[in-house]
C-alpha cells in the first residue's frame, strides 16, 4: 500500500482529483488528509462528498485543520467569528456550496438548517477527525507540535491547527509532516506578490524538506496545485 499525504485542500476538488490522477491513486492506495478540507474555493460539497466517499471505504484518514474547526463551530451554533471568517478566510464559499443556497446573509440558523439536510452526517463526521496522527516513523498535524517537548499529545486544539512547524523544534525520534504553512511565504517571507512568484519560479511552491520535517502546502489558491507526498511505509 502506498499513502498518499495532502494538506490544505481548500475547496479545490477538480484539483485534487487532477492531481491525484497525475501520481496514479489506486483503490490499493490510501489517502490522509492533513486538515482544511473548506473554505476559499467553490467546490467544499465535492471535496466532501469525495472524501467521505474514501473515509466510509477505509481509504482515507482525515486529520482536523484550523479551517474544518471553523465549519463545526458554525454547525454547533458558535457563530462569533462567521463574519469574520466570511470577510477574511473564504467561508461564504463553503456555507453557498454546503447549503445550496444561492447567497449567503446573516441568517445563519436557515443556513445551517439546509447544510444539516444535505449533510446530516457532517457535524459528527466532523467531530470525528483526530488532532494528529503518529504512527512508528511519522507524526502528522495541520499547524505544529513542539516536538521536544515530551507532553506535547497534551498541546491545546489551538496549538495542533494554528501552529506553524517550521518555527517549532523538531521531534528527537519522528519526522512531522505539517500543512497549515504555505511553503512558499517559508521560503520567500517579505515578499507580497506570489502570484507572479509562482509564474517565475514554482518550485518555491514545492514540498519543503527541513530537518525533522516535511512541509506540504501549496498555497492552492494561488498555485491551483497540490502537493503530494507519497509514502510507502508509515
Amino acid at each position: 500500500m502506498r499513502y498518499f499525504i495532502v494538506s490544505d485542500i481548500h475547496g479545490h476538488y477538480n484539483v485534487l482529483i487532477n492531481e491525484l490522477g497525475n501520481n496514479k491513486f489506486s483503490p490499493l492506495d490510501k489517502l490522509i488528509v492533513i486538515g482544511d478540507l473548506f473554505d476559499r474555493g467553490k467546490q467544499s460539497k465535492e471535496v466532501l462528498i469525495f472524501l467521505k466517499d474514501l473515509w466510509d471505504q477505509g481509504k482515507c484518514e482525515i486529520i482536523m485543520g484550523n479551517h474544518d474547526i471553523f465549519l463545526l463551530d458554525f454547525l454547533n451554533e458558535n457563530y462569533s467569528r462567521v463574519q469574520f471568517n466570511i470577510e477574511h478566510n473564504g467561508f461564504a464559499e463553503t456555507l453557498l456550496s454546503l447549503s445550496g443556497l444561492s447567497k449567503i446573509d446573516d441568517n445563519y440558523q436557515e443556513i445551517r438548517s439546509e447544510i444539516i439536510k444535505n449533510f446530516p452526517y457532517l457535524q459528527s463526521w466532523l467531530e470525528s477527525f483526530p488532532l494528529y496522527k503518529e504512527t512508528k516513523n511519522y507524526i502528522f498535524v495541520h499547524g505544529g507540535i513542539d516536538g521536544s517537548n515530551p507532553e506535547w499529545k497534551k498541546s491545546t486544539v489551538r496549538d495542533f491547527v494554528w501552529g506553524r512547524q517550521y518555527n517549532l523544534p523538531r521531534h528527537i525520534d519522528k519526522t512531522i509532516i505539517a500543512g497549515h504553512h504555505r511553503v512558499a511565504t517559508i521560503r520567500n517571507k517579505d515578499l507580497n506578490d506570489y502570484d507572479k512568484l509562482f509564474l517565475e519560479d514554482k518550485s518555491q511552491f514545492d514540498i519543503l524538506y527541513c530537518d525533522g520535517k516535511i512541509l506540504i502546502d501549496r498555497f492552492v489558491e494561488v498555485s491551483n496545485e497540490l502537493n503530494i507526498l507519497i509514502l510507502k511505509d508509515l
